[in-house]
């Protein structure tokens, strides 16, 4: 029960009391107006970059593994069938001393400001390897995902997400333990009760793991990269020679890579390319506190960062409860922000077919069943290519909204704007990233709603099936064509327009 309850809410930790205000500057003024108004200063200083992160010949860390016994798997262990695609799963602890940083001066919000190490403290926490069997199959792209501890305990969600898409490509996943709620516990859980951290779960195999804080928890994902890298006495990719390294956060973890952008990477340069997947607006604190306010002051990618970063932005983030609204930016030569119409920040997906196929134990109905699946591998392809061969991702339109931040909707009830799909172009049903009206669970309220389109409004927009599926096959080309959508997910929507009883 609790190894499947730690998969379903990979989701960020809300505050629903104490969230922090907007600087007294803005309050009078709208959302959009409030972005406009604080863009980051085009003129641009060089980056601040040293080489320690890559530097690996003084790093003293200690690597242990393949890691075995306990109750006989890891913890987060993946919920596909890897052997049956020729990849290999291992878990390693790793340990060290870690530094904690504070900001010099004011955090700014244009994100250009320094961080400078105030003490150290020896940590011992895991990763977990999922790697091609054959090194011929290798891509040469190592994503490493800042595992997602709001549910209570480490979950993966951006391999969740992406995993069709990580394994016919050849990617290697490494999935950290970086914050405390994880390994040790203590932090706050949306399921107390049902959900417990490493240690506890299983205190066989991870009863020596020790994380001194979540001020330490930016090095202690640098540590992590650093081995991947070739630091340590154990190759944890296990021959693979690792030409491209993505950090990749969703939720709360997409809060703390905000700040490691700004912040870390400058410092440590360990990076190539950055996914942040459903930030708000702020960043994460550089202190032991365990999650970020929502309504924090705006923070920007800094414009003068050398590597690609890749935002990927659902409804819910942008004009729902996570308020990213203001800290809106525009794209420049090392960033991307994709809004993706009709998605919520979760969905029916990482519910259930993200989870293995299995049922949700979740108290939610009507939940958002929209695109985000469908999207978010063209958008880690488009990111791995921008690395590969320095083709950027297309840019895409924005949603938009009224002068107070609310949505703009269609005649359907679909936000406009942002990238499209058939499920909003073709609809048949309403997707939003708002809760339905009557959800009061600030949970399920983060799974956005679904509502179908009375039947005879379907019957008004196609006449028969056949028109449906033409529809839906021209939406879904134009969409590949664009780039927002690969060739496989693009055929998978056509099959489910093609098995749908639409209009009827």
């Amino acid at each position: 029960m609790k190894q499947v309850v730690r998969r379903l809410v990979p989701v960020l930790v809300l505050l629903a009391q104490g969230c922090s205000s907007h600087d007294s500057d803005h309050e009078a003024t709208s959302p959009v107006e409030r972005a406009d108004a604080a863009m980051p200063d085009a003129d641009s200083a060089a980056p601040l970059h040293t080489d320690a992160g890559r530097d690996l010949s003084m790093l003293q860390v200690t690597v242990t593994g393949p890691i075995s016994g306990g109750m006989g798997k890891p913890f987060t262990t993946s919920v596909v069938d890897l052997a049956a695609h020729d990849y290999r799963e291992s878990e390693f602890f790793y340990e060290g001393d870690a530094s904690a940083f504070a900001p010099q001066g004011e955090l700014s919000k244009d994100g250009k400001w320094t961080i400078e190490e105030i003490s150290q403290a020896h940590f011992k926490s895991r990763m977990l390897v999922r790697r091609p069997a054959d090194a011929a199959k290798f891509n040469g792209t190592v994503i490493i995902e800042w595992l997602n501890v709001s549910g209570g305990a480490d979950g993966d969600p951006g391999y969740m997400y992406n995993w069709q898409e990580i394994l016919r490509e050849g990617y290697a996943w490494v999935g950290v333990s970086a914050q405390a709620t994880g390994v040790s516990g203590g932090g706050f859980s949306l399921l107390p009760g049902l959900s417990m951290p490493l240690v506890q779960y299983d205190p066989a195999r991870y009863g020596s793991l020790n994380h001194p804080g979540d001020v330490y928890s930016y090095d202690i994902y640098t540590r992590a990269a650093q081995i991947v890298r070739g630091a340590g006495d154990v190759d944890v990719l296990d021959g693979l020679e690792p030409k491209r390294l993505i950090a990749y956060g969703e939720s709360q973890s997409a809060f703390r890579l905000v700040s490691y952008v700004d912040g870390v990477q400058p410092r440590v340069n360990v990076f190539d390319g950055f996914f942040i997947h459903s930030r708000g607006a702020s960043g994460a604190p550089f202190s032991d506190e365990t999650a970020p306010s929502l309504g924090g002051a705006p923070m920007f990618i800094r414009d003068d960062i050398a590597e690609p970063v890749f935002q990927f932005q659902t409804e819910t983030d942008v004009l729902g409860m996570l308020a990213y609204l203001p800290a809106r930016q525009p794209d420049n030569d090392r960033l991307r922000t994709w809004e993706v119409a009709g998605t919520a920040h979760a969905d029916a997906y990482i519910l259930t077919t993200g989870s293995g196929g299995g049922p949700s134990l979740l108290p939610c109905t009507g939940v958002n069943d929209g695109p985000q699946q469908f999207v978010i591998k063209a958008a880690l392809h488009a990111l791995n290519r921008w690395l590969v061969d320095g083709t950027a991702p297309p840019a895409g339109a924005v949603l938009e909204a009224d002068d107070s931040g609310k949505p703009l909707k269609d005649e359907h009830g679909n936000t406009r704007g942002g990238v499209r799909t058939p499920d909003v172009d073709v609809p048949i049903a309403t997707l939003s990233g708002s809760p339905a009206d009557g959800v009061s669970s600030l949970l399920c309220g983060l799974f956005g709603s679904m509502v179908p389109l009375p039947a005879d409004q379907l019957m008004s927009l196609y006449p028969d099936h056949a028109d449906y599926v033409r529809k839906v096959k021209d939406s879904a080309s134009r969409t590949r064509a664009a780039g927002f959508m690969l060739e496989p997910e693009a055929q998978a929507m056509i099959a489910e327009a093609e098995a749908a009883h639409v209009p009827n």
